[in-house]
């Protein structure tokens, strides 16, 4: 038989991804970030915040750093309570080569970084697929997506599940793949001209110790004022002013490295209102739904090969996706997106549980089921600093992606994964933003960036 393996499916990845790693050497920054009014003050420590801080720092301005929660990272965050194994429960790889220079930085932090199984495997119906199983889905994947992508390069911005042929028996299986897994929203929910912007991937690495660790690693440098709410912006008079929970900041300008959903949700108040541009790219470039259950399962029920990527046929909308012996333990996570996802994150906590137990019977029987474990599962949609997993423009929005990256009133910019018009739903997309953010600041208060 052939190797069962599939290329790369997605023309994006689920929050992961690369930047530039400035060389910021350990402790530059220990003594910034504390004056009563700073050049910069940065809303939110996940992967843009922390890229945005780094390089203002690396320029020799002072910034403010705050992170609502009491953790940096955002939505890469690295458990090992539950199961007592590093466990991501937000971004779980990286995508090269954009990504080269944060695995270099992780190795020379002694992080172990490995490349990660290419493709996956597939399942059919409780067997292994056949040969032309592989064929016939991969090649339906790949009808869809040109499909999409050629509606979007034309400039139709419409659903893309409108876009679509018939794709036959393969199709719920592919629709899967290419909008929940890769947009984190059903294909009805997604703009045509985001997903053909959205940049091809080329391979992926992972970290034993969890892309929650390495963020937090990059973060290490850094002056971050934990559990400091940000309630408003407000960009009226000579300096722009942040109240939050802990009381009053002040800066030159800011960078707003908070998801859309945290603005529009009123959670963080521009100040004067947003213009209609602005607002409606915050209203229209909204997160999807995408979350891990994850659960031991020992004695390996297929031969696994460790952080394998299992595909099932699906037969209807309510699809999932397996990643087999996370670190070459028995953890697993059965991944799940979109509406599927949003409703189980609706539902009783058990909910999740029960999906998963009900996804093992069907593909490997009720003795493997019996052997499950802990379960866990991420409610993303419900975090209410994050209010979804990563975005992706609704239809006829394509184009909004490109007011988060302009200056608003002299002053602010945007920062994070949908603040990237081809990395949007990547780590590497966030952490290029922050780059993208610094520069614009720096340039706004006079300070020539290379």
């Amino acid at each position: 038989m052939t190797d069962p393996r599939l290329s790369p499916l997605t023309r994006r990845a689920f929050l992961a991804g690369g930047a530039a790693l400035g060389a910021l050497p350990l402790g530059v920054t220990r003594a910034l970030g504390q004056q009563g009014e700073a050049d910069v003050i940065i809303i939110g420590a996940g992967a843009a915040g922390i890229s945005a801080a780094r390089r203002i720092a690396e320029a020799g301005r002072s910034y403010v750093l705050i992170e609502a929660t009491n953790r940096v990272g955002g939505r890469t965050v690295t458990d090992t309570a539950v199961f007592g194994v590093p466990l991501d429960l937000g971004a779980a790889r990286l995508n090269m080569p954009a990504a080269r220079p944060m695995a270099a930085y992780g190795r020379a932090e002694g992080l172990d970084i490995v490349r990660a199984p290419e493709g996956g495997r597939l399942y059919v119906n409780g067997r292994e697929a056949r040969d032309t199983d592989y064929e016939a889905f991969v090649a339906t994947v790949r009808r869809a997506e040109r499909a999409i992508g050629a509606a979007g390069d034309a400039g139709r911005d419409m659903p893309a599940a409108r876009a679509l042929p018939d794709l036959g028996p393969w199709g719920h299986t592919a629709r899967f793949v290419v909008g929940p897994i890769g947009c984190a929203k059903d294909l009805d929910q997604v703009s045509t001209v985001d997903f053909a912007r959205a940049e091809e991937r080329e391979g992926e690495e992972i970290c034993r110790q969890g892309i929650g660790t390495l963020v937090a690693q990059l973060a290490r440098p850094l002056t971050v004022r934990l559990e400091t709410v940000a309630r408003s912006v407000e960009l009226t008079g000579r300096l722009v002013t942040v109240q939050t929970n802990k009381g009053t900041l002040q800066g030159r300008s800011v960078i707003v490295a908070v998801p859309p959903s945290v603005i529009a949700s009123g959670r963080l108040r521009i100040l004067p209102n947003l213009q209609p541009r602005y607002r409606m790219a915050v209203e229209k470039i909204t997160l999807g739904a995408y979350d891990h259950i994850a659960f031991r399962l020992p004695r390996n029920p297929a031969s696994f090969a460790a952080d394998e990527t299992v595909y099932f046929k699906a037969d209807g909308p309510r699809a999932y996706m397996m990643r087999a012996r996370i670190g070459g333990t028995d953890l697993y996570t059965l991944d799940v997106a979109g509406d599927v996802a949003t409703g189980l994150a609706n539902a009783a906590p058990e909910a999740a549980a029960a999906f998963a137990k009900e996804a093992l019977t069907r593909e490997f029987g009720a003795d493997t089921t019996a052997r499950m474990g802990k379960v866990h599962a991420t409610r993303w949609s419900k975090e209410p600093y994050a209010l979804g997993a990563f975005s992706c423009a609704l239809p006829g929005y394509g184009n909004m992606r490109r007011a988060f990256i302009e200056t608003v009133g002299g002053r602010m910019v945007f920062a994070g994964e949908h603040a990237h018009e081809t990395l949007w739903g990547t780590v590497g997309g966030a952490w290029l933003s922050g780059e993208r953010a610094a520069r614009q600041v720096l340039g706004l208060i006079g300070v020539r960036s290379g």
